[in-house]
């Protein structure tokens, strides 16, 4: 009697882990605190066979706490990645069948996504932490760094003011450059409509991977 009493004290302990471990996943890429921003994004990659994928996704932004979630519904499946305190996760699983993997890939990029989250925080707010005194030369522009949050370095723009442009990561470098600037609502901040993404090594040197256009929703 005595051992059953065990095993069923066990399995009710289990039970109780694995409930709370689901619901630890589900809640993982929620964003607890009245949303920044949130914006449909038609968003083209560049494949490597030259071709264009097109796509929608959904992105929801947050400065406090410090979050972004993306999601989209693509011909393989749904995707959901959230970066939520410096902790970048994954809400769905690779999906079975997928026709492009370096296109999922760059779409699940952890760092793109925290690149992302910096230049949309930018446009809400100064940043806190300041950077080092190397500039950056894009495009015919000259950014000085304004800040560096992890593998991620926020520039400014040296004649518009703007914080518009970060680059993302360390092996493999992204450059993200947002332009055509709209008002949030409310009038509080900024968000850039327009973002391009590039694998970049220098300003003679970097390739096309994808472009953003937002609105608002």
């Amino acid at each position: 009697m005595r051992k059953l009493t065990y095993i069923l004290a066990a399995a009710v302990l289990l039970g109780g882990l694995t409930g709370c471990q689901q619901e630890q996943k589900e809640n993982a890429g929620k964003i607890d605190a009245q949303t920044g921003l949130r914006l449909s994004c038609v968003v083209e990659f560049l494949r490597s066979d030259g071709s264009r994928y097109l796509t929608e996704q959904k992105c929801e932004v947050s400065a406090n706490p410090k979050a972004i979630k993306l999601t989209a519904k693509e011909p393989f499946g749904e995707i959901a990645w959230s970066v939520k305190n410096g902790a970048y996760s994954v809400q769905k699983p690779l999906p079975s069948k997928v026709f492009d993997k370096d296109l999922y890939s760059l779409m699940m990029d952890k760092d793109i996504a925290a690149g992302l989250l910096e230049l949309y925080l930018a446009g809400l707010r100064e940043p806190a932490s300041k950077a080092g005194k190397e500039i950056l030369k894009f495009q015919g522009q000259v950014y000085e760094p304004a800040a560096k949050i992890g593998r991620v370095n926020l520039y400014r723009n040296q004649r518009s003011g703007k914080l518009d442009l970060v680059t993302s990561g360390s092996d493999k470098l992204y450059l993200i450059s947002g332009f055509n600037y709209q008002k949030t609502k409310g009038q509080k901040g900024f968000y850039p409509s327009k973002i391009d993404i590039y694998s970049y090594r220098s300003d003679f040197d970097k390739e096309l991977l994808a472009q953003m256009s937002c609105f608002l929703e």
